[in-house]
């Protein structure tokens, strides 16, 4: 399990007994401010989801962990806000995006005893579209038919609803229900 600072403090411990425990190997350092009861911990969607926060898990990541495809991305797609610090890992594909939109359509989702922030199932749609050039054409057509085959379970007015928040919502909105269709 993965600990921030804060939640090691908000359970009860002070800055003393987590150096007690790191120097007892009952805690490890991962790096500034995040600490693991593991000695070796794969960075996931878990561990960067305890390292940014605020970002969320969106494009191959969402569509993975969404089940809309079965292939695993290479990296780990985080959707940051517009003004926040870049992020400087090889395994990390940052998309900066507008702070009013960010939270449009953020859920979480348990994965392996911890929690993430992803998109929802619609707001992982819009970015389907938004985004569609940054994406491999195979990857688009795979996703895009998994949502054909499960469009039943997506709420059209939820997605109406997000759209309207984007600057170029109502073509978004067409584009959508056409692929849809």
């Amino acid at each position: 399990m993965i600990y921030t600072t804060k939640e090691l403090i908000a359970s009860g411990e002070d800055e003393r007994s987590i150096r007690i425990k790191i120097k007892h190997k009952e805690l490890f350092k991962l790096e500034r401010g995040l600490y693991s009861t593991e000695e070796q911990v794969f960075k996931d969607e878990l561990f960067y989801a305890k390292k940014y926060p605020d970002a969320v898990l969106t494009l191959s990541s969402a569509f993975y962990l969404h089940d809309l495809t079965d292939e695993a991305p290479d990296f780990y797609y985080l959707a940051t806000p517009d003004n926040a610090l870049p992020i400087h890992d090889p395994k990390v594909k940052q998309s900066y995006q507008d702070r009013t939109i960010i939270p449009i359509g953020v859920m979480r989702m348990g994965l392996r005893g911890g929690e993430i922030r992803v998109y929802d199932q619609e707001r992982t749609l819009i970015e389907l579209y938004r985004l569609r050039t940054k994406m491999a054409p195979e990857l688009f057509y795979e996703v895009l038919s998994s949502y054909k085959e499960r469009k039943e379970e997506l709420d059209l007015a939820k997605t109406a609803e997000y759209c309207s928040h984007f600057r170029n919502g109502n073509h978004l909105l067409a584009k959508v229900k056409e692929g849809l269709a």
